[in-house]
């Protein structure tokens, strides 16, 4: 990384300032080179995101081109963003609202067509576990209930009229690392980054089911929210994102059996959310998670 920063940036900077994870101070400032792993054909659309938020004082980090007045840097077969860090996570739910401008610059980043993706997603899973069955025992005997799951979520989510709701600058995924992260974002419905929040705590054991009812107490939506909120906790990304690091080689399988170990309790979850969400609206449950918990 030394080399990257003084060759492309003018950065210089000794190995031992440089964390594992890409954070260095150089002149009073705090920055991270991160690894960018999206889409090439979106950066540029980040960057225009990006930085319209910093105009309109939106918390969000910096974006640095380098001298080359590119915004990503090529280096042995790698893509790397250099972004200036001006906003650190400090508090558990820090989730703010911020409407998306309707600007074809940024359409590229939209991902509010869940049932498309979502079935294109599980069809790839389907595929790919043809042949990778023998290879994962652990994954090969649970998938097809995450498919499921994921399955009730798309015939759910095709059921809606969602026309004229708005959408909203979210996160591919909610965590501490990428809350300020500009190359993270994504637009979508206004719930995404709730459910997210949701799902990564629960299964790391940050929430219990009582601290998420709570939470989900404290929170003012619209009914359509409540519905996409519903149906977006129901789609087993937390699953579906260690199964692609799995199969990645970037973690071993045996991990997977910490979520399959809290299936029971996670239905009982979505049973809880479910009857909290009825006390508002009038919403349709998921038949088989209701019979088993009521």
């Amino acid at each position: 990384m030394k080399n990257i920063l003084q060759y492309y940036y003018n950065i210089i900077v000794s190995f031992d300032k440089i964390s594992n994870n890409g954070y260095f101070s150089y002149n009073n400032n705090l920055f991270c080179l991160y690894q960018y792993k999206r889409n090439i054909n979106e950066i540029e659309s980040l960057y225009y995101l990006n930085r319209l938020m910093l105009s309109n004082k939106i918390s969000i980090n910096k974006i640095v081109k380098n001298i080359m007045n590119q915004i990503i840097t090529f280096h042995n077969q790698e893509s790397y963003v250099l972004i200036m860090i001006n906003y650190e996570y400090k508090e558990r739910g820090n989730i703010k609202f911020i409407p998306a401008i309707n600007d074809k610059r940024i359409d590229i980043l939209k991902r509010n067509n869940w049932g498309r993706l979502w079935s294109i997603k599980v069809d790839y899973i389907e595929y790919q576990m043809k042949h990778l069955k023998n290879s994962y025992p652990l994954i090969n005997s649970s998938v097809n209930y995450y498919i499921g799951l994921a399955e009730n979520a798309i015939s759910y989510f095709n059921m809606l009229n969602l026309n004229d709701v708005p959408l909203y600058i979210e996160h591919r995924r909610i965590d501490k690392n990428n809350l300020y992260n500009p190359t993270e974002l994504i637009i979508d419905y206004k719930v995404r980054d709730i459910a997210e929040y949701i799902k990564n705590n629960f299964f790391d054991n940050k929430m219990t089911i009582y601290d998420i009812k709570m939470y989900l107490n404290s929170l003012t939506l619209d009914n359509i929210d409540y519905v996409l909120l519903y149906v977006r906790l129901l789609y087993p990304s937390y699953y579906f994102d260690l199964y692609e690091e799995i199969v990645n080689d970037q973690k071993e399988e045996k991990e997977i059996i910490k979520i399959i170990n809290l299936n029971s309790s996670y239905e009982e979850l979505l049973y809880e959310i479910y009857l909290i969400i009825r006390r508002k609206i009038n919403i349709l449950g998921i038949q088989w998670i209701n019979k088993k918990y009521m």
